[in-house]
């Protein structure tokens, strides 16, 4: 659908395109490289196009909801259960929608989650050499698709630990197995970040750590902000089943045996994660948590839910309606999806500016091999029509080792450049002709009322 609408790529996916020119261990804007290494691998294969994004980005999600139905059938839960866990992500907005509309990396970052709990349920059942170092690789592979999959791997081993039965495999010689297939997977990109600091650290401003000074406001600030954060992230789904556990509470019951070691697993693993984050926001100080942010850590509410629906109701009833409503919420979701591709949510998507008729006239002024940008919206567009251009952005770490001429300098805006293109241009040794300098208004297809200014000048 996203192919058939757009007349170009979005924000995030501009970003990937701008990318996947080169293979690293890391590529800056404090992002990690798994989701940028799955497209520069499948763009080898099919070739670079809006579909081949698709394909990647429908790929993990689909990997997702996959991991969490195995893991929780390995878990011991029935089938049922584990398809209402399953189905119950599309009552996650974040996971529902936004993944859908925008994310990229924080896609990466849970499927790698999904594939750590999979695997770890894997290895509680199996307790083999392969099912060891399956859990280390994901355990990788989650931290490699996002940083703050750290904080899922954590409160899995947590959690396991909190398990008798767990902490028993945790505690064997198979962990050395987890520990060096962890450790083969995660180093280069380690020692990548360690080699660049700045980069890895580029957004944490977004944090807010110890905005205010104040060591017991940041802290107050930090935990408001984090429940705030936990709300807007499960709300949707705790009130849909907040409403199915009304219409069936004349069917409540309590458990008529123990709780095996999956059910136990499940009511703890939410509860270490929020402790863990808690725990991180009082030693650091800080105040901003944006509820995307907790995808890691809440992703599997819809699955705790369906775990309590089977322990608290007498039938299914409850869980059939659960997953009733996200197959619903799948339903409902991509005609609004459509209509706002096209459209857009006040202003027009970026993913309806005329890339193409815009490419073709910046090629009036000649070829380039290079494009030197304060923003990779429209240069990674360009690697669409021209898979051979290299693309240079502000969190390009050492971006001007990598520039050959001739190079369009590009950014937003009127004929004067901006602080950041113009900090670009001085790591590359560019000096602007200002008589060179072309401004240009990119229409939007479908709202041809509505334009993006964008300045340029080709450096031969």
């Amino acid at each position: 659908m996203v192919t058939l609408v757009s007349n170009g790529a979005g924000l995030d996916d501009a970003e990937q395109l701008a990318n996947i020119g080169y293979l690293d261990w890391g590529y800056g804007g404090s992002q990690p490289p798994l989701y940028t290494w799955v497209t520069n691998f499948t763009t080898s294969l099919l070739g670079t196009s809006i579909l081949t994004l698709q394909i990647v980005k429908f790929g993990m999600l689909a990997s997702l909801f996959l991991s969490v139905f195995g893991a929780m059938r390995l878990l011991g839960f029935s089938r049922l259960v584990a398809s209402a866990s399953m189905l119950g992500l599309f009552l996650i907005p974040q996971i529902g929608w936004e993944s859908q509309r925008a994310l990229t990396h924080s896609i990466a970052g849970t499927a790698g989650c999904g594939w750590a709990f999979l695997a770890f349920a894997w290895h509680m059942r199996k307790r083999n050499i392969t099912s060891a170092a399956a859990l280390g690789v994901t355990m990788a592979a989650a931290m490699l698709g996002k940083f703050n999959a750290s904080l899922f791997v954590v409160m899995l081993i947590i959690t396991g630990f909190s398990i008798n039965e767990y902490r028993k495999i945790l505690l064997s010689k198979l962990s050395f197995v987890t520990i060096a297939a962890f450790a083969i997977c995660f180093t280069p990109t380690a020692l990548w970040m360690l080699a660049h600091k700045s980069s890895v650290i580029a957004r944490s401003d977004k944090l807010q750590i110890g905005a205010s000074g104040n060591l017991f406001f940041d802290r107050l600030s930090g935990v408001g902000s984090l429940i705030e954060a936990a709300f807007l992230f499960s709300i949707l789904a705790f009130v849909i089943a907040g409403i199915i556990s009304l219409m069936h509470s004349s069917n409540r019951t309590s458990p008529t045996r123990p709780f095996t070691a999956g059910e136990l697993f499940m009511r703890r693993l939410l509860i270490a994660g929020m402790l863990i984050v808690l725990t991180g926001i009082l030693i650091t100080g800080v105040n901003n948590i944006k509820d995307r942010w907790l995808q890691p850590v809440l992703f599997l509410t819809p699955a705790v839910i369906s775990c309590l629906f089977d322990q608290y109701r007498r039938n299914t009833g409850a869980l059939m309606q659960f997953a009733s409503v996200g197959i619903a919420a799948a339903l409902i979701i991509p005609p609004i999806f459509a209509y706002y591709l096209t459209y857009g949510s006040g202003n027009p998507p970026y993913g309806q500016l005329d890339y193409r008729g815009f490419y073709e006239k910046v090629h009036q002024d000649g070829n380039f091999t290079t494009i030197l940008t304060d923003n990779a919206q429209i240069p990674g567009n360009f690697r669409l029509f021209d898979p051979s251009i290299t693309v240079i952005h502000p969190e390009t770490p050492h971006g001007a080792l990598q520039m050959s001429k001739p190079v369009l300098v590009m950014w937003f805006g009127d004929a004067t450049p901006n602080k950041q293109i113009s900090a670009l241009m001085k790591e590359a040794n560019i000096t602007p002709d200002h008589s060179a300098i072309r401004t240009a208004n990119i229409r939007y297809r479908t709202r041809p009322d509505t334009h993006l200014t964008v300045s340029y000048f080709l450096q031969k």
